[in-house]
């Protein structure tokens, strides 16, 4: 076994420069902490246990317990029987965070050992690398958020001093099996394999018996999830005497307080109940899956207490909504489309698994979010190509009238400058820069006709029916559209009717105008007491009308270039409509 500490000062202080920390590394903030007045709020945010153990907190502690330092050695013999270890196989800490810290700048060599993490993970063991010096070797989960097995096999060939992984992981609550683990003791006998098991008690796994056989694995747990202690701060680390040695030489004296003692304490006499508890939060995670599912949202189900909620775009937004509502979700989310190459957090938040009201009270929230927020498309060149269609007619009537074909791009362009996205008006107008007068009543009826003889051969849907029914199964889906009702029926009408609550035609309501007037939206959003929405849409015209109606904006650059989309007040610019599944994470 090679795996040796760290003994060295490696800070010494002629190698300083100011009063500045070398080792810091400015990614702050590194991790998210919980904000101030939580008690109010139904917390699932943090994967606390919500409900805990208040017989077993200090109240009857020894009056003297608060003035004399704590003493552990009885104690750690009662926590190494309940975990089948002897008691020199374990050492205690202040949480699992200091643990990780203690293990970091216990083996890593600064400036000449690595590590090797997968990403995403708990944020503190690639800080406590950092900080202790290492060179971080990152391997990404995959797609699904599992481990990248091959990928971490391939970065421990090529060596490593620490290889350090949650399992189940926080927050993706992806697993390493143990024989996996044993397998990498055995092939790496010079890499520390280090497992942090905070979740461990949720998914019944353990890898502390391999301790036994393995002095290059260390194991951590933590009293902080199941055992309800977060706010008393209790871990402890597992391996063999000569390893926990090593450890003790850098972990700090009298870390674990004694509250914290006479709470586990109480604990592990009632460690029944700990385990009933657990079984209740692994029931009601299924309950909840299953109510989330049932709404058509794709959901991370790890071996955790908490699950992964894909909202894409609307993480942020609906996060803010439940603090509102007095409920603390955890957004996991950079709010960044497209994605960075490298993010699958991306468009997902953390819901912790607490109480059965606080679950339920979450799943309310989740609903009247859901019909407060509604989904508006435009229809021409939005949801359905109408280039052999409407812009066909354009192009045909304009040279019918006039005599001269339509440039390539001149009809785009006149979309552009805003003010033109009724077909018919852009036409006259076209005509009207030829030199061509012509009225809206002698244009209409002929410039119908021939569109409906093109539009029911040639109009495609841009969208999959099927994302269409997921979507309209998670929100209100509806169309505002600027054709007319006998534009839109005869084509569209009976296909997409079922699909959306409600569409709205040019001429429904008599009074209200044509975009880029929001009339249409306003009414939308009236109608159905919505408080958010989005519109999306492919003109100029679209985006001025949700800008003014106080609502999100994403368009598509089919009838317009992106640079003229975000002048207009585009929030997200898209090239085809299959993005928006993944916009939304369908």
């Amino acid at each position: 076994m090679k795996v040796l500490p760290n003994t060295e000062n490696t800070q010494d202080s002629k190698t300083r420069t100011g009063v500045l920390p070398k080792k810091i590394v400015l990614e702050l903030p590194f991790y998210d902490l919980p904000g101030s007045s939580r008690q109010n709020y139904a917390r699932l945010d943090f994967c606390e246990n919500t409900q805990g153990y208040p017989e077993s907190y200090p109240q009857g502690m020894p009056e003297d317990w608060t003035s004399r330092y704590p003493e552990y050695p009885q104690f750690v013999e009662k926590l190494a029987a309940m975990y089948g270890v002897r008691s020199d196989s374990l050492i205690l800490t202040n949480g699992s965070d200091e643990g990780i810290m203690v293990v970091c700048n216990t083996f890593i060599e600064p400036g000449e050992d690595t590590g090797i993490v997968s990403r995403p993970c708990f944020s503190v063991i690639p800080h406590s690398l950092r900080l202790a010096g290492a060179k971080l070797v990152n391997v990404d989960v995959l797609p699904d958020l599992n481990f990248d097995l091959d990928g971490i096999e391939t970065a421990l060939d090529a060596g490593a001093k620490i290889a350090f992984f949650a399992t189940p992981e926080n927050p993706t609550g992806a697993q390493i099996s143990a024989d996996v683990i044993e397998s990498w003791c055995k092939k790496y006998p010079n890499t520390l394999i280090v497992i942090d098991e905070a979740y461990g008690d949720f998914s019944n796994t353990t890898v502390i018996p391999l301790i036994e056989k393995y002095d290059n694995l260390l194991v951590l747990r933590t009293f902080s999830k199941a055992w309800a202690m977060a706010g008393l701060r209790l871990g402890c680390i597992f391996g063999q005497p000569r390893m926990i040695d090593y450890l003790r030489i850098v972990t700090p004296v009298f870390s674990v307080n004694n509250a914290a003692l006479w709470t586990a304490n109480q604990l592990i006499d009632r460690c029944d109940d700990v385990k009933s508890y657990v079984a209740e939060v692994n029931e009601r995670k299924v309950r909840l899956v299953e109510a989330l599912e049932e709404r058509s949202f794709e959901v991370i189900n790890g071996a955790g207490n908490s699950i992964l909620l894909s909202l894409g775009i609307l993480a942020d937004k609906f996060c803010q909504f439940c603090k509102e509502e007095k409920v603390l979700v955890r957004n996991r989310s950079r709010q960044v489309f497209p994605a960075p190459e490298f993010d699958p957090m991306w468009g997902r938040i953390r819901v912790s698994i607490g109480s059965q009201a606080e679950q339920d009270l979450f799943l309310a929230t989740l609903d009247k979010f859901r019909k407060s927020y509604g989904i508006i498309f435009d229809l021409d060149g939005t949801l359905v190509d109408t280039s052999a269609s409407f812009d066909e007619t354009v192009a045909q009537m304009v040279e019918r009238y006039s005599g001269k074909p339509l440039k390539q791009h001149e009809l785009r362009e006149l979309r552009e400058e805003g003010g033109y996205n009724d077909d018919w008006v852009a036409s006259i107008e076209l005509l009207k820069r030829r030199g061509v007068t012509v009225s809206m009543r002698e244009f209409s009826p002929e410039a119908t006709k021939l569109y409906l003889s093109l539009a029911p051969k040639t109009e495609k849907l841009l969208l999959e029916v099927e994302a269409l029914r997921k979507m309209a199964k998670r929100f209100p889906i509806f169309i505002v559209t600027g054709r007319t009702r006998a534009e839109y029926d005869p084509v569209w009408g009976e296909r997409l009717n079922p699909l959306f609550e409600r569409v709205y035609c040019l001429d429904d309501i008599a009074g209200l105008g044509a975009k880029p007037s929001p009339d249409y939206l306003n009414r939308n959003l009236a109608d159905f007491d919505l408080k958010y929405g989005v519109y999306v849409g492919n003109s100029v015209d679209d985006m001025g009308a949700a800008l003014a109606a106080g609502i999100d904006r994403i368009a598509i650059t089919t009838s317009a270039c992106a640079e003229a989309l975000k002048e207009a007040g585009a929030q997200l610019i898209i090239d085809e409509m299959s993005e928006l599944e993944k916009v939304f994470q369908l």
